[in-house]
């Protein structure tokens, strides 16, 4: 009785009234519209891009931007964490809508269900809304989670997994990082290794147009109607502004913002200094909203269509990187032949000592020796620079420690793919997710090096099979090749990791 009752009940509070709104036209006025605006021509077609590999870059792009908002802060995000950088990055928001910038900010419910309170506060702002994507009916309790899993386990487990921080409809960061200290290079344990696009040009009024979709879709629910969550009040927010207040004025002589002062990318573009990348083929790959309802008969094409397109059509090289990479029966079929009509394929992904997801590992290893057999080249990333080893090859991180969480690809050196999108059935089939693919020799390039410098033998395994057909590990310390004929990883690791394989959870992963 309790389960039917539970699935008879929505997640948002009846009487709801979701006013639409729409992304401002791109600013007239202010540092961005000025230094940015004027330089690509008016054609509805030209995008000027940049990669952004470090994640103090990262941080910084994000801090400045904000500060320089004259108009609108659009923001859509998986996960927002409440540590160091998520909070200065609270701080510039909330800065900004104190100056009269108007704020939307799209949250994924899986993340926001632990910060409901914080969201609310925020909300109460006259200059802030936030919504809440797919929200969930319980809002806290192992118990009442359970029992929602059960009886509404197709409908919670789609979430949406786009990241974007749009600026005055002028400029946009779309990639793979979320918000929190281990995506900004700020976490003292293990940062990962990342990637965004910074963009300018058409590709910022499509982001737009994106944003405006998710955000006016029905299961974006204004955080005044969510259940469970009292509603904002003025000393609520007064609270929430002194504590983001005292974080930023306790942050301001850490070595941290230190080098986030250095960081010069922002300025860079303001100034032009920093040219970006400029293409008339860019474009924007993103998911229909009504993935994440299990009841919807029409979806439109998104991510997964168009990065198949791309493989199919790549002649000579295809080089991905994927955190969480499970193939699945289609995809190691394609990946292998494309191997087979000559295109080489290479794929980095995290090694199990790596990754922050064991079970998605599990997933992986099904498909490993048949890819190896059909001549895709696999590389795991390595978690830690061991002594001896290069450190100027841990591209840009600060740690000893890394996990993979960059969602890439490179085809034939002149087309890219940066992105939300692992290749593993949740980002094909339950979450909704962005990207985008260009054309660029130049962008290409510079990817390949990113993909060179993470297949490094210091920094990653290369698994090959060996003259038996067993499985081996091969890398490189301080100079010298080993073979490791195991897994590298703790026992306890590899142990889980071959019962998670043996349990039908491959379409979770």
């Amino acid at each position: 009785m309790l389960l039917l009752l539970l699935a008879a009940c929505t997640a948002h509070r009846p009487g709801m009234v979701r006013n639409y709104s729409y992304a401002f036209a791109p600013a007239e006025s202010g540092p961005v519209a000025a230094r940015v605006g004027p330089r690509l021509p008016d054609d509805r077609v030209t995008s000027g891009l940049r990669l952004v590999p470090n994640g103090v870059d990262a941080f910084a792009l994000r801090a400045f931007s904000a500060e320089s908002a004259t108009l609108s802060l659009d923001l859509q995000y998986y996960i927002w964490h409440e540590d160091l950088t998520g909070e200065l990055l609270s701080y510039e928001v909330l800065t900004a809508a104190d100056r009269g910038v108007r704020v939307r900010l799209l949250i994924d419910d899986l993340d926001a269900r632990n910060k409901s309170q914080m969201l609310a506060s925020l909300d109460h702002h006259p200059q802030i809304e936030v919504r809440v994507f797919n929200p969930w009916f319980t809002r806290q309790g192992w118990i009442r989670t359970s029992i929602e899993i059960l009886a509404r386990g197709s409908q919670v487990n789609r979430r949406m997994h786009n990241k974007l921080w749009l600026v005055d409809t002028r400029v946009a960061l779309i990639g793979g990082r979320n918000i929190g200290n281990e995506y900004f290079d700020a976490d003292p344990d293990v940062n990962f290794e990342d990637l965004d696009l910074v963009i300018v040009g058409q590709l910022v009024a499509d982001a737009a147009e994106q944003f405006d979709r998710y955000w006016n879709d029905v299961l974006s629910v204004p955080m005044a109607y969510v259940r469970g969550i009292r509603g904002g009040r003025v000393e609520d927010l007064d609270q929430l502004r002194r504590r983001l207040g005292k974080t930023w004025e306790e942050a301001q002589q850490s070595v941290y913002l230190t080098r986030t002062r250095e960081s010069e990318l922002w300025s860079g573009i303001l100034s032009g200094d920093t040219a970006p990348v400029v293409t008339r083929h860019a474009r924007l790959l993103v998911d229909d909203p009504r993935k994440a309802d299990p009841t919807a008969t029409e979806i439109l094409p998104g991510v997964r269509e168009g990065l198949i397109e791309a493989f199919q059509a790549s002649e000579h090289s295809v080089k991905v990187i994927s955190p969480y990479f499970v193939p699945g029966k289609a995809g190691s079929a394609g990946l292998i032949g494309m191997e087979a009509r000559g295109v080489e394929v290479e794929v980095l992904t995290n090694s199990l000592a790596a990754t922050d997801v064991a079970a998605v590992h599990s997933g992986y290893i099904r498909y490993r020796r048949e890819l190896l057999e059909g001549g895709v080249e696999l590389y795991e990333l390595k978690p830690d620079v061991e002594p001896g080893a290069d450190r100027r090859r841990r591209m840009g991180l600060g740690s000893s420690r890394a996990s993979l969480h960059t969602k890439a690809a490179v085809m034939d050196g002149r087309s890219i793919f940066v992105g939300s999108f692992n290749l593993d059935p949740r980002s094909a089939r339950l979450n909704c997710e962005m990207g985008v693919i260009l054309d660029s020799a130049e962008l290409a390039h510079h990817l390949t090096e990113v993909f060179r410098q993470g297949t490094d033998p210091q920094r990653a395994y290369k698994v090959e099979l060996d003259p038996r057909g067993q499985m081996i590990w091969i890398d490189d310390l301080a100079g010298e090749a080993r073979i490791h004929t195991h897994e590298p990883a703790a026992l306890h690791r590899r142990a889980l990791t071959q019962i998670l394989r043996l349990l039908p959870i491959e379409p979770l992963l």
